[in-house]
């Protein structure tokens, strides 16, 4: 019996030492690759905001992010302003899912028409990822289709789309009040 004791001891010492030596890599691996995941996310957020506005000088600081709740899609917005730093519109900032995937956007609202310009994908985990971008997002941001026409091939991705379009509107609408 006291062999027994002695076994149990050293495997859960063992096991202990595993979790632990684990534990520290994935905290020192965290540690090294933390600053650049962030910087990447910040690199894409204004590379989608300059994509919406059409305007490479177009400004967004990611750490002036303004968070929302009470809303089921939108989670913040930004405000985009130019070189001379006025106000152009608003960009924000949604996620969501459904049973084929999750989808995060940016969408853009022009500031003095108080329209919605386009969209930029920041994350797209559908099930028919391409055909949603191909038959819906593209043609939405080039003018060609109308955000309630969500029969495309990825009918159920397009309608999350358009539910977070229209619910950043209600957001943005209520900026402008």
């Amino acid at each position: 019996m006291a062999s027994n004791v002695k076994k149990y001891i050293l495997t859960a010492i063992i096991l202990g030492s595993i979790a632990a030596v684990a534990g520290g890599a994935v905290a020192l691996t965290n540690l090294v690759t933390e600053k650049k995941i962030k910087q990447n996310e910040n690199n894409k957020l204004i590379a989608g905001v300059q994509e919406i506005f059409h305007n490479d000088n177009a400004i967004v600081n990611p750490d002036d992010e303004i968070k929302v709740s009470n809303y089921s899609y939108t989670v913040s917005y930004y405000e985009v302003k130019d070189e001379n730093d006025a106000l152009i519109g608003y960009a924000f900032k949604s996620s969501g899912s459904n049973m084929y995937g999750k989808i995060s956007l940016i969408s853009g609202f022009d500031a003095v028409t108080h329209n919605f310009m386009s969209i930029y994908l920041l994350n797209n985990e559908q099930t028919y990822a391409t055909t949603l971008v191909d038959k819906y997002v593209t043609p939405l941001n080039n003018n060609k289709r109308d955000l309630d026409d969500v029969s495309c091939g990825a009918t159920y991705g397009a309608k999350l789309v358009r539910d977070m379009v229209n619910e950043a509107s209600k957001v943005a609408n209520s900026l402008w009040k």
